[in-house]
C-alpha cells in the first residue's frame, strides 16, 4: 500500500490511545532488527502512540539511530521492508518513510524517520516522548493542544505541523535540560 491523502488533504483526526500500536510496535521493531539491525544503534517508538493515554493520529512513529554513516545508504533497505520513501517530508539528517499495514484486523499507518543516533534530531524526539510519559499535565496540555491543531488544520499539513510547533519546542527545550539532580548526581567531591 501506498501513502495516501484523501481529496489532496491529508485527514486529520484525534482517537483515543490505543494500546493495540505498542504491541505492533514490538513487532516491527524485532522486524526491522532482523534485517537491518547490526547496522543500528536503536529503534523506538516515537509520538503520540508511544506515551499513554495521549491520544492522536493514531500513527505509529518508529526513529531509527544509525552509526555515523551516510542516510541515504539505508534508503533501499528501508524500501525493501515494504516502507515508501517520501522525498518532500525528510531534511539531510532525517529520511522519512511511510508504511501501511493490517495488524490484528486494523489498519496501521507507520512513519519512520531514520537519523544519526544521538544527533539533535534523535535527542529531541527521544526527550519530548520521555517528558510527556512523566508529566501527566503536559501530556493533557498537549492533547488539547492536538485537538485545537486538528480543528485549525482543515487538513491542512502546515497549519496542523504550526499549531504544535511552539508546545512541542517548549516542552523539547524543558527536556533537554539539565535537571539540578542530574547535575548533582554527577558532582565529584574530594
Amino acid at each position: 500500500m501506498h501513502h495516501k491523502e484523501i481529496d489532496g488533504k491529508q485527514k486529520y483526526v484525534f482517537k483515543r490511545y490505543s494500546p493495540i500500536y505498542n504491541s505492533f510496535f514490538a513487532v516491527e521493531q524485532k522486524r526491522i532488527y532482523e534485517n537491518i539491525g547490526r547496522r543500528t544503534i536503536s529503534i523506538e517508538h516515537i509520538g503520540s502512540t508511544a506515551v499513554p493515554d495521549l491520544g492522536g493520529k493514531n500513527i505509529l512513529d518508529i526513529i531509527i539511530g544509525i552509526k555515523v554513516c551516510r542516510l541515504k545508504d539505508f534508503k533501499e533497505l528501508i524500501k525493501d521492508l515494504g516502507y515508501d520513501f517520501i522525498e518532500d517530508s525528510g531534511t539531510k539528517r532525517r529520511l522519512f518513510f511511510v508504511r501501511d499495514t493490517v495488524y490484528k484486523g486494523k489498519n496501521i499507518r507507520t512513519h519512520l524517520h531514520l537519523v544519526k543516533f544521538d544527533k539533535s534530531d534523535w535527542k529531541q524526539k527521544i526527550a519530548f516522548r520521555d517528558y510527556l510519559i512523566k508529566h501527566k499535565n503536559a501530556r493533557i496540555e498537549y492533547a488539547n493542544v492536538k485537538k485545537k491543531a486538528v480543528k485549525a488544520a482543515n487538513g491542512n499539513k502546515e497549519i496542523y505541523m504550526k499549531e504544535k510547533e511552539s508546545f512541542i519546542k517548549g516542552i523539547t527545550k524543558k527536556a533537554l535540560k539539565p535537571s539540578a539532580e542530574r547535575i548533582n548526581k554527577n558532582k565529584h567531591y574530594a
